[in-house]
């Protein structure tokens, strides 16, 4: 979502064309996130959210189509993907592709704002969601899991800033802890693997919308859950223990952990914890980008995460969580 491809008026103005959206009104870039290039745009027929991307394939575009028909077409509260006047799901423009969504209502929350009825809320939808993601025939396996983690760490503990390179060795102890700390025959299906404050937004304590699917695949149902605990219960340094028993116990009204997936929590939760301090180092803390082109993330907070998790290891977060 950071400002890597500028789109000018004659390229909107194409696109609304591709897909009958009437005359350009107004467009802006949103310069957040850390790989697409998103913006809002307005025209005759109403407002809309545009992501280029120039990393994304064709069939990865395909799989995140095909899922968003799955759970419109079951009402649950996902983004509306517009196709083009000749049906296709993305358009080739300025380098890359683009897709259409439909704006969505709702706000965002702050992380001071978040209640335990917020977190049961959104652990329901997540259940849902992966009940739902049962009947999705796609396939995509997950573009960020540990073999890739680790080749960005062996990159970083190479780096010359001293720093970062220590940071990087510390992190390549708590990721063969992480890989040792999960596996097996955990249950698999669809996952949404970003589940972010920004990727969700509100009516209330109601979700209205989960979000931003460009990361979704395959892979360990547990993985999703302590991503989006790591995400949404952390503050101050602190897991704050209401938050993620409500994220689990509403998670659980649609669909119950397994043993080993409550065993195996731990290693997701330090696998997640160490792959979004890796990534923020390389997509944020190493950019070029100036503020006005990527809004920063720190990726100190989420080292935080990492070291705490591996003090308190399995037997700490499964008393943290409930579990």
């Amino acid at each position: 979502m950071a400002l890597y491809t500028s789109l000018d008026a004659s390229a909107f103005q194409r696109l609304a064309e591709a897909y009958g959206l009437g005359s350009v009104r107004e467009f802006a870039g949103i310069p957040q996130g850390s790989i697409n290039s998103n913006f809002r745009l307005v025209t005759s027929a109403g407002r809309f959210f545009v992501r280029h991307t120039t990393v994304r394939s064709a069939e990865d575009l395909g799989f995140e189509a095909g899922l968003l028909a799955l759970l419109n077409a079951a009402h649950y509260p996902s983004p509306r993907l517009v196709h083009t006047r000749e049906g296709q799901p993305f358009l080739e423009l300025e380098g890359g592709r683009v897709c259409v969504f439909a704006w969505l209502v709702g706000e965002e929350l702050t992380r001071e704002t978040l209640t335990a009825e917020h977190l049961e809320s959104l652990g329901l939808e997540l259940g849902k969601l992966h009940r739902l993601g049962d009947a999705y025939v796609g396939a995509r396996a997950n573009p960020y899991g540990s073999s890739v983690v680790a080749g960005w760490l062996e990159g970083l503990a190479r780096h010359p800033d001293a720093e970062l390179a220590a940071i990087a060795r510390e992190l390549q102890g708590y990721l063969a802890r992480a890989d040792a700390s999960r596996g097996g025959l955990e249950p698999r299906g669809v996952i949404h693997a970003d589940i972010f404050l920004d990727n969700v937004k509100w009516l209330g304590e109601r979700v209205s919308a989960v979000f931003d699917f460009e990361m979704a695949c395959q892979d360990a149902l547990g993985l999703d859950v302590a991503i989006t605990l790591n995400a949404w219960c952390f503050e101050a340094g602190a897991y704050r223990p209401e938050l993620c028993r409500a994220l689990l116990r509403g998670y659980q009204v649609e669909r119950a952990l397994v043993p080993l997936e409550r065993t195996h929590l731990f290693g997701h939760a330090l696998f997640g914890a160490v792959r979004y301090t890796a990534s923020r180092i390389r997509d944020f803390h190493l950019s070029d980008l100036p503020p006005d082109k990527l809004a920063p993330k720190d990726f100190r907070t989420y080292l935080a995460r990492a070291r705490l998790l591996n003090q308190m290891g399995p037997e700490g977060l499964r008393a943290l969580v409930g579990l």
